[in-house]
This record gives structure tokens, sequence and C-alpha cells, in this order.
């Protein structure tokens, strides 16, 4: 009789135990539940963001190739710079945003048998050219390279990038960024004191970035980088023009001739090739009308058809098609 109450108090203590455990464990199923209902939107968001999709004409040739008559390389500039479809030419853009030249090239090896015979390649050059780092934002080659292209390609990134891009906060503030573009501060809207602001800020961004790639040599590694992508246009016997994009008059006040020559052309006059340059930058047909830019430095829909026709008419003159 003596025991009675101390096993009783005993048992008591274990189904209080078992009860706080059932409800912490209800606690926690309702805790993911919600987030798991808040993150499948969130999720669906980001995926379905432009951001996002930056690279689906190249995943929807990747699915159904066929020969092409132009392929164009390079950053946004010649992303947003090219459509060839009025003029008869098929045409694939390899250009994504921030591209760097290392992807230019992985790229270019890996789509450049889809060039006809007689077909051009267009490298476009710009201020980011000899500045740019290797691209960090590798997301966008995921389904467009092989792996071993990729760097750096961890296992993990890859999975939680095509299945759950929200829980990268990179993605999910591009996708923001895109959703609610037209909702910025007056300040920094595109066309804002004339584009100026704009300017400045793309201005401070390239000379940051120069600094960086003197301090750390980068400009002669995508010096040497440009080299390897003309000797191989020419061991594949692919023809090969570079150019520069047209833009508007307040980026060419920031960016004139002695800032291009120390950002582009003192490096690419040390390349002894005889490849032609196409340099559309300070072309009159743009440079004085916003009715074909977006912003200050990269063309619009009517720009890029426009454009497009006169590189098109250009490179007949030269020989090419």
């Amino acid at each position: 009789m003596v025991f009675k109450p101390a096993n009783y108090s005993i048992k008591r203590s274990t189904g209080s135990k078992g009860f706080a455990m059932g409800r912490l464990f209800i606690k926690l199923t309702i805790i993911m539940t919600l987030a798991l209902l808040l993150f499948l939107p969130v999720n669906s968001f980001v995926k379905q963001s432009r951001s996002y999709n930056i690279n689906d004409d190249i995943v929807a040739f990747k699915e159904n190739p066929h020969p092409v008559d132009i392929i164009n390389l390079g950053a946004s500039h010649s992303m947003y710079g090219y459509y060839f479809k009025p003029t008869g030419m098929s045409h694939l853009d390899l250009a994504l945003p921030a591209q760097s030249i290392q992807y230019d090239f992985k790229l270019l090896k890996e789509y450049g048998k889809y060039l006809k015979s007689d077909g051009v390649v267009i490298m476009s050059i710009s201020q980011m050219t000899f500045v740019s780092f290797e691209d960090q934002s590798v997301g966008k080659y995921y389904e467009i390279l092989d792996r071993s292209e990729i760097e750096p390609f961890r296992l993990l990134d890859y999975y939680s990038y095509l299945y759950a891009p929200a829980t990268n906060s990179e993605s999910f503030l591009s996708a923001l960024s895109g959703k609610w573009k037209n909702v910025k501060w007056q300040s920094h809207q595109s066309w804002a004191n004339d584009g100026k602001n704009y300017v400045e800020r793309k201005s401070a961004h390239v000379e940051e970035q120069y600094q960086k790639a003197v301090a750390e040599n980068s400009i002669e590694e995508n010096l040497k980088q440009l080299e390897e992508i003309l000797d191989y246009c020419e061991e594949q016997g692919y023809q090969v023009v570079l150019t520069i994009e047209p833009v508007h008059r307040t980026y060419q006040e920031h960016f004139d001739e002695e800032t291009m020559d120390r950002l582009v052309f003192q490096h690419l006059n040390t390349l002894e090739t005889d490849v032609p340059f196409l340099n559309y930058m300070n072309d009159p047909r743009f440079a004085d009308h916003k009715k074909y830019f977006h912003d200050s430095d990269h063309l619009n829909s009517d720009g890029r058809k426009k454009y497009s026709w006169i590189v098109y008419e250009e490179l007949k003159k030269l020989g090419f098609f």
C-alpha cells in the first residue's frame, strides 16, 4: 500500500508527457501546413516570372533544334537587340542578361552545330564585355547547358532552382522587381530626368566593375576569351562579326569616346583580326529617338526590328548570305 501512490504518480507523469508531445506535434503540423500553403503560390509566382523564364527561347530551341542563319551572343544589349524574322532569316538568340564572355563561348560550342554553312555569328561587345566576371547566377544555364559546363555546379542548388526557386532570394527579388517594375519611385523610372538617373546608376556600376577587373586582372582574361571565340569560329568555318548595339544620346553622354576607349576600344584594338566590326553605338537613326528604346541602352520591339534590318543589309553588303 505504501508504494501505490508513487506508481500512480509515475503513470500520471508519463501520460502528461505524451499529451504534451501530441500537442507539440499538432502545432508543428499546423505550422508546416500553413508554411506550405504560403510557399506554393509564392513558388508558382517565381516560376511564372519573366526573369525566371528568361532562357525560355533557348530551352524551346533545345527541345526542337533546327538549322539557323544567325546566332547572336552577348548580354542584355544583344538579347534585346535582334529580331531577324521579318528578314526571312532563321535566328537563335543565345544572349542573356549579365552574361559573361565565358558563357558566350560555352553556349556557342553547345549550339553552334546548328548554324548553316553560310551562317553568321554576331558577337556583341558592350561596356561590360572586358570587365565582367564569371557568371555566378548560373541558374539560367541549368536547362540549356550540360552540368559539366556550369561553374559552380551544386546539386542542391540545381534542384532547388528547378523545383523550389522561391527559396532563392535572388530569384524571388528578380521576380518581384519584374512584377512591380512600373511601380518604382519616380526617380528610378527608366526615363526619369530624361533617362539621366538610370544612366548615372549604370555608369557607377560599370566603373565599379572596371576598377575591380583591373585589380583582379580579369580584363586580360576576358580579352583572351574573345580571341578564343574568334579562333574557334575560324576553325569551325563560322562567319563572325563584332557589333555594338545602338544607345540613346543620354547614354552616350556618360559613355563618351574617352570612356569607351578605356573600357572597350583600347583592348579591342590589340586583337590581330580581320573580323568586321559594326559599331552602331552612336547611330543617329536611333540616338535621338526614345520611341526605339526601353531605356537608355536597351532597344524595344520597334527598335530591334529596325536595327535588325540595318544589320541584315550590312551583312549582305559584306558578302554574307
